[in-house]
């Protein structure tokens, strides 16, 4: 009897746990859709939301040709009419692939690591052209179908695409960003190459050729303004050929005959005549099915008194002498001896400490923390407890290392407006002069520095794009010299694999200088290596099981890791392993007052009618009476006089990314803006733990953490919180380790394939998970559960929910409306914060903004304000019509929470110019206020608790003044908030500790 793989089990069984009610749509519209003509002229060949399809030229209901898990675009026929190239995401790189004109006989044309986009068949049918990445950015390239030799036809060191054949044969087409000059350059079979249309500052895409050869179409987009255009190849005469205003899709014309053609424009499929200017629409129809989930959700216990294992571990670092391990958990660094399970706290405060680090002779722990205000660096000597403060700045420096000789360390510093990471600075601090140089060019989020025991180079892991073209690609070794700065090397021991999170998973070096550790598909790794650090043998794993945050023990034997939820040690030699017993618990602080509060006006989050002159009674953390008011309560009762002002239920911020150089203020501008539940959609996810923790166990003040762990991504990643999947044995690994830390939902991100995503989608579901990302199709067709964003990174270039224009059809309308998925517009993200601010910068005026963040950051806040006001980003042109498709999506009954994204834009005070957004674009106040209430506790599935003020349900409580019913930006006046019933003011939110 043949055996099922256990990984291949483990998949088969989760699916049984779904159930999905569907419905299938009918679809007369398309968002950022391409086609292709027949030879004959008789067939539109048309990709939809990643599924091509076939159609008759005069329109009609179309053929799906494809199966729709492959995200399918960009169709063009070959010349004999028989089959259709185009570009292909499955296995999770874009290649060329075609299929026959009935649907059947599918084909790879091109293989290997690189993306290959835009495919266009030559007219002999002998070759296929294609834009490809294959050398470091965008190139034209051409394949022979017979031998499927790859041949570059351009090698210049800006970006050349969108290819097309001359009717002849002999001259190819194609857009570049060149920066000689950005337009439509042609090359002919010698080689030469000449622009033959500048676009100026517009972005050049897909040229084609008329029939005759004397003419070329095609697209330039502007800002928020799409052009198509027609140049004369003899003269260079440009002709603008549609209407001002029109939304022309980012794709090649199918022309017909030497005045006439197809394009896809505002929706719609058209045909233009250039001769009369009459344009016309071909009507077609698509049906596919959209289903919403049925499975049984996570369940909350918000109420529990038992202790629990502290999951989130972060930073575990152990000893020079292997005998100790520091680690932070709770809001503190601990110190646990290995062998006894109880760790004794090094530190007992509110502030926000991270990445420890021994000294190398091992009597000082090098870390940081933020009780100046902002990300410091410290040591804390172990024999006296006393801390030393190492660095002063407005800047954050964190992830320390020292050299082995101990008399300097290298860190990583960056600003607080350096959201997400952006120009991050590699430093190194001589500890004898305390004298601090930069080191290197600014990063994008490198892992935490390493040095060579020489003390020649510092290693970390850094991001290495494939191309500028698109932002992804995989992290590497990058090897810098300590002294000059410069990069000495920028490797890998697996080419076109990338390492775990680019944090704290390597790579490091051995003390002893023969090795690297680092983690790879979820596995513990070493490399052999030189004093230089150049590979010398192959790579091998040391474990089968998840592998987090290696450390050396100081002789080189053996290596600490987190091995999913707990700590384990790996000698080198043979690969085996003991657990390293840890106990510390937490337990769920509530708070155990009686508390009544007078309000004015409540609004409790289902009725749009207000209660006035009523009590609200809470015992504990529940609310257990809403009554009329009364003048008298026993003393034992804490009491809020909110006679004046409007009590509601607590928000919900669906969408931010908790940033660690945020320090403990984090939690403290969530409350201060009434935001009592923080959804994170991606994270370092032991960090995110730690922090929930943190904040449920009272440690420090802060908000409900609903939380996912790292970004599960494809092959390419951007983020450090990103973790590459690379086969279905790592999955299960990174599922597991969802399981075990309790995420309350997965977040798979753009490189993630179709066929991946619904695996980790019906395990999510068979584990109480949900699932979002940044796809609507086919994510909506089997089961997943939320879409962030409105407009978001595409892995593709453009995105399946919104053109360049800003604009979104009636496929994205429905997909999302009927599969219930729950939207998170971010509409503050896509121009609405900055509209805001360029006319009208009060909300950096507030108490929280002006005694919480640093007077820095709100300076900088000012002149970005003045910056956009002078020179608009694209975005503000199109918040307008972004703003539109959140209105049809409230309309069509689409699930619609609030979230913005932050840090990108600041915490707390962004969430309120979202729900402005909102009302600014057509919703109600009332309906505004309940994508961040009710609504959202529901996408959740804590709405029996949360969401709304109700008897039974938890104190989560925001008392603003004003009336948002009536004045939307009433909902950042808060004077009172109330989290699982322990009151806090305004002032002692805004107070330092």
């Amino acid at each position: 009897m043949k055996l099922i793989p256990l990984f291949m089990l483990f998949f088969a069984v989760n699916c049984l746990a779904q159930k999905l009610n569907s419905k299938q749509l009918v679809l007369k519209e398309g968002t950022n859709m391409a086609i292709g003509l027949s030879p004959d002229g008789k067939s539109i060949a048309l990709d939809l939301q990643g599924t091509i399809y076939k159609i008759s030229s005069s329109g009609g209901n179309a053929l799906a040709l494809t199966d729709g898990m492959g995200d399918d675009r960009q169709p063009h026929w070959m010349p004999d009419g028989k089959r259709i190239v185009f570009q292909s995401y499955r296995g999770g790189t874009f290649h060329i692939w075609s299929v026959n004109s009935e649907g059947k006989d599918l084909k790879q044309h091109t293989t290997g690591p690189f993306d290959h986009r835009e495919p266009f068949a030559s007219p002999d049918g002998k070759s296929i052209l294609c834009s490809s990445d294959r050398n470091g950015n965008y190139d034209i390239w051409k394949q022979n179908l017979a031998t499927g030799e790859m041949t570059a036809l351009t090698t210049n060191k800006d970006h050349d695409y969108a290819p097309a054949y001359s009717p002849d044969s002999k001259t190819v087409a194609f857009a570049s960003t060149r920066s000689e000059g950005a337009g439509i350059y042609l090359i002919d079979e010698n080689g030469s190459e000449k622009l033959l249309a500048a676009t100026g500052k517009g972005v050049p895409n897909a040229p084609a050729w008329s029939n005759d050869g004397l003419w070329l179409s095609y697209q330039v987009a502007n800002g928020s303004q799409t052009s198509l255009m027609k140049v004369e190849v003899a003269t260079g005469k440009t002709v603008q050929i549609n209407k001002q205003g029109d939304d022309v899709f980012p794709f090649r014309a199918s022309w017909v005959s030497s005045n006439k053609f197809f394009y896809t424009s505002d929706g719609k499929i058209k045909t233009a005549d250039t001769n009369n200017e009459q344009i016309s629409e071909i009507p077609f129809q698509v049906k596919l099915t959209v289903s919403t989930p049925v499975y049984q959700r996570k369940t909350y216990d918000f109420d529990g008194i038992n202790a629990k294992n502290v999951k989130g571990i972060r930073c575990p670092v152990v000893s020079p002498d292997g005998k100790q391990v520091v680690f932070v958990a709770l809001g503190d660094m601990w110190l646990l001896t290995i062998g006894n399970p109880k760790p004794v706290k090094l530190t007992d405060d509110v502030y926000y400490e991270t990445d420890p680090t021994w000294s190398p002779d091992g009597t000082k722990i090098l870390f940081s923390a933020d009780k100046s205000g902002n990300m410091d660096l410290y040591t804390l000597e172990l024999s006296t407890k006393n801390i030393t403060q190492l660095t002063k700045t407005d800047e954050d420096e964190n992830q320390g290392s020292w050299v082995a000789d101990g008399t300097k360390i290298a860190f990583l510093k960056q600003g607080l407006r350096n959201t997400l990471g952006v120009g991050t600075m590699l430093n190194i601090m001589d500890l004898k002069t305390g004298l601090v140089k930069k080191v290197h060019k600014p990063m994008f989020l490198p892992g935490q520095p390493t040095w060579s025991p020489n003390g020649k180079y510092v290693m970390m892991a850094a991001l290495d794009a494939y191309s500028s073209k698109f932002r992804e690609g995989v992290s590497k070794f990058l090897l810098v010299n300590a002294e000059s700065g410069e990069s000495v090397s920028t490797t890998t021991p697996f080419p076109h694999q990338t390492m775990a999170m680019r944090y704290r998973n390597g790579p490091i070096w051995s003390p002893d200088g023969t090795k690297l550790a680092y983690v790879k598909d979820a596995l513990l790794w070493v490399i052999d290596v030189n004093s230089d650090g150049q590979f010398m043998g192959q790579p091998r794993a040391l474990t089968t099981e998840l592998a987090e945050a290696p450390t050396w023990t100081g002789d080189s034997k053996s290596i600490v890791y987190l091995a999913t939820d707990k700590l384990r040690q790996v000698t080198i030699a043979d690969a085996s392993k003991k657990d390293i017993p840890l106990d510390l618990t937490w337990t769920i602080t509530k708070s155990q007052e009686k508390t009544v509060i007078h309000a004015g006006k409540l609004f409790d989050g289902k009725n749009e009618k207000l209660l006035t002159n009523v009590d609200i009674i809470i015992e504990n953390n529940r609310i257990i009476a809403i009554q009329a008011h009364k003048d008298s309560y026993p003393a034992t009762y804490k009491k809020i006089d909110a006679s004046n002002l409007t009590v509601m239920p607590g928000l919900f911020e669906t969408h931010a990314h908790l940033d660690s150089q945020f320090g403990e203020k984090t939690g403290r501008i969530w409350l201060s803006y009434g935001i009592t539940s923080v959804r994170e959609p991606g994270s370092d996810p032991y960090d995110a733990v730690e922090q929930r923790e943190s904040w449920h166990s009272g440690k420090r003040p802060g908000p409900f953490h609903f939380l996912t762990g790292a970004l599960t991504d494809g092959g390419r990643i951007y983020y450090n919180m990103a973790t590459a999947i690379g086969s279905e044995e790592q999955l299960k690994l990174e599922l597991n380790r969802a399981k075990t830390l309790e995420y309350d939902l997965i977040k798979t991100y753009v490189r993630m394939p179709d066929e991946w995503q619904k695996k980790i989608t019906e395990y999510a579901h068979q584990n109480g998970m949900s699932v979002s990302s940044h796809e609507i199709f086919p994510a909506a067709r089997y089961g997943v559960d939320a879409v962030e964003h409105i407009a978001a990174t595409s892995r593709r270039g453009y995105s399946p929910k919104i053109t360049t224009a800003g604009k979104s059809y009636d496929d994205m309308i429905q997909i999302i409306s009927q599969s219930k998925m729950v939207i998170t517009p971010t509409l503050a993200l896509s121009g609405g914060f900055w509209t805001l601010i360029t006319k009208d910068t009060s909300l950096f005026d507030t108490p929280q903004f002006k005694q919480i963040y640093p007077a820095y950051y709100r300076t900088a806040m000012l002149e970005t304000a003045k910056q956009m006001k002078s020179q608009p980003l694209p975005m503000l042109a199109t918040y307008s019509n972004t703003g539109k498709t959140l209105k049809k999506l409230s309309e069509s009954g689409a699930n619609i929470t609030s979230g913005t994204d932050s840090p990108i834009m600041p915490y707390g005070t962004s969430l309120h110019v979202e729900i402005w957004n909102y009302v600014e674009n057509g919703l109600s106040n009332f309906k505004a206020l309940q994508t961040s209430t009710i609504n959202a506790a529901k996408a959740l599935n804590v709405d029996k608790d949360l969401g709304s003020l109700e008897v039974g349900k938890i104190a989560n409580i925001s008392i603003v003044e004003g009336n948002p019913l009536e004045n939307i930006r009433d909902t950042q006046r808060v004077k009172y908030v109330l989290v699982n019933g322990k009151a806090y003011t305004i002032e002692e939110l805004l107070k330092k500790p």
